[in-house]
């Protein structure tokens, strides 16, 4: 969805949206799991709040199950660097400048801070402080906000610049006056900006609800169960996606409390039931949000890999990001949140959206899946006694209309962690 400033607007939309949108970008990149926590966490924190009655009994149960229905895996929480590494293959082809970036990655502390100067950088690479800069800007672009920043106030900016409802002057108060800010200047701010002391506690009151350590929210936990959000089935040789039980759990007002509260005359009061009832609004906007977003997204890409589900054994076809984002008019960073911890349930089992991403070869059209299969089947069915050579087997595929170098065979043969031909011989 894409929002456009309107200066005459900025008082209004300033409120109505930035808690909005900041909830509901957290609320995408949650698991299931995580989001039934952080719901139940809001209930205590607002009186007018309700979930669901099955919610926690939902969870709950499927937590307790030794035997569920839905697949049962367990596994540790992606760290910080397989989520990066994941975006860099997906967004950056392999370049030197992507070598670069990996490179950055590898500096981060678990805030997701650099600790590197350029510099040191400099020194350590061998590389251009231009060409190092390029690739930590590219690194700063990637998710989750604020990533690869050198201290708390770049972190900030980066943040406040990726989104476009941000308090008018907070990326200059932050850049220019971050001391002051923290220390609640406000007259001396509004004074240096020509505002009035609101506007200046509006910044405030924004960048509290940025996030400081970015980094921290991907240190290792454990997820005990995967929850499929959707499920694809096939029903009269048609493709057939629903929601599951475990869907995105929308909340109730109580509004019998509320009216009763509201006949009190106490100022305070009246004040803080109309503040939690902004938040009540602001959250079911986000969670029918991510509904939405979890679905369009599901479907589409369940829809582009029709053959992977009708037939057995069919590779996937090529599907990335961007052709999701052009298709959605999503931005590729709200398609990537969506496919990360979101799960399927197929008739293959339960499996995470992103799994169904597949990369073009970078020597073919084709999806580096079904070139993996036909390379896994062309070894499969070889003569144990003559095993086939790399140029052979790149021979093989080229005569399926597969071109894939040398090279690019051995490439995926020991990502595949299939020996040569010389230790497969027996």
């Amino acid at each position: 969805m894409e929002f456009k400033h309107q200066p005459q607007q900025f008082q209004k939309q300033k409120q109505t949206y930035i808690p909005n949108l900041l909830q509901g970008v957290h609320l995408l990149q949650l698991n299931r799991v995580d989001l039934s926590t952080y719901l139940a966490n809001q209930i205590l924190e607002n009186p007018f709040i309700d979930l669901p009655e099955q919610e926690n009994h939902l969870i709950q149960s499927a937590l307790n199950e030794t035997a569920s229905v839905i697949e049962q895996t367990t596994a540790s929480k992606s760290s910080l660097y397989d989520f990066l590494k994941e975006q860099i293959e997906l967004f950056y082809r392999k370049t030197y400048l992507r070598e670069l970036l990996f490179w950055w990655v590898n500096q981060l502390d678990h805030r997701g801070y650099v600790t590197k100067t350029v510099d040191e950088a400099v020194e350590e690479t061998h590389a251009t402080s231009i060409e190092l800069v390029d690739a930590l800007t590219l690194l700063q672009q990637l998710d989750p906000p604020g990533l690869g920043a050198r201290d708390l106030r770049e972190c900030l900016l980066l943040q406040t610049e990726r989104l476009d409802f941000a308090p008018a002057i907070a990326y200059i108060i932050i850049e220019e006056h971050f001391d002051l800010l923290t220390e609640k200047k406000w007259s001396t701010l509004a004074e240096i900006y020509d505002v009035n002391e609101n506007e200046i506690k509006n910044v405030y009151s924004f960048i509290q609800k940025l996030t400081p350590s970015p980094g921290e929210a991907y240190q290792s936990t454990f997820t005990p169960f995967v929850l499929p959000e959707l499920s694809v089935s096939i029903e009269d040789d048609e493709l057939v996606i629903r929601e599951t039980k475990y869907k995105t759990p929308l909340v109730s007002f109580n509004s019998r409390y509320f009216d009763e509260l509201s006949d009190s005359d106490d100022p305070n009061l009246k004040s803080y039931i109309k503040e939690k009832k902004k938040e009540y609004d602001i959250l079911q906007t986000s969670l029918l949000k991510r509904k939405e977003t979890i679905k369009q997204v599901g479907t589409a890409i369940i829809m582009h890999q029709q053959a992977y589900f009708k037939e057995a054994d069919t590779p996937l076809a090529p599907l990335q990001l961007t052709n999701l984002a052009e298709e959605l008019n999503f931005n590729q960073s709200t398609i990537s949140r969506a496919v990360r911890e979101t799960y399927i349930e197929t008739p293959y089992g339960s499996k995470e959206l992103k799994t169904f991403l597949s990369r073009r070869s970078s020597q073919s059209g084709l999806s580096k899946d079904y070139i993996v299969k036909a390379l896994e089947q062309l070894i499969k069915a070889e003569d144990n006694a003559k095993p086939l050579s790399d140029q052979a087997l790149s021979d093989a595929l080229k005569a399926e209309d597969i071109s894939l170098s040398r090279r690019g065979v051995a490439k995926y043969r020991n990502q595949l962690d299939i020996p040569s031909s010389k230790q497969r011989k027996e």
